[in-house]
């Protein structure tokens, strides 16, 4: 009889957060609250088709976050060194930078697009899953 108050409870953390995941493209902050519900049911969902959901949201948000600090590092050093050249050579920046953008930006894109997709797909597939009480 505690069995299924119990998966009750964790299906419903598990469908929250993974709305909380769905709206964090908007805000990111989140994606925050979500893990960290996620984190304080995660040892109750030991054992239960939920760990695997747990599982996969944590996995999620990590990657999120290293994919996150990846791309900002990236555009700093872009525009960092956009300013620097345009500083230093009177506003008239090397071809080599130039050339380097044309190719770097369409990169970035193309990398941001591949997690996004990546990132729904997870986050989607989970919430089916979840709303039909299947592991993930």
């Amino acid at each position: 009889m505690s069995e299924a108050p119990r998966s009750d409870g964790l299906r419903a953390a598990a469908l929250i957060a993974y709305g909380l995941f769905l709206l964090a493209p908007f805000n990111g902050a989140t994606a925050i609250a979500g893990v960290i519900l996620v984190y304080l049911k995660r040892d109750e969902a030991h054992g239960t088709i939920w760990q695997s959901h747990f599982r996969n949201l944590t996995l999620v948000f990590w990657i999120g976050v290293v994919v996150a600090v990846l791309a900002l590092a990236a555009i700093a050093q872009i525009f960092g060194g956009v300013l620097f050249s345009m500083a230093t050579t009177n506003g008239n920046p090397p071809p080599a930078l130039v050339g380097a953008l044309f190719f770097l930006v369409p990169a970035l894109f193309a990398a941001g697009t591949v997690f996004v997709v990546w990132y729904l797909y997870r986050t989607l597939r989970g919430l089916i899953r979840a709303i039909e009480g299947n592991a993930y």
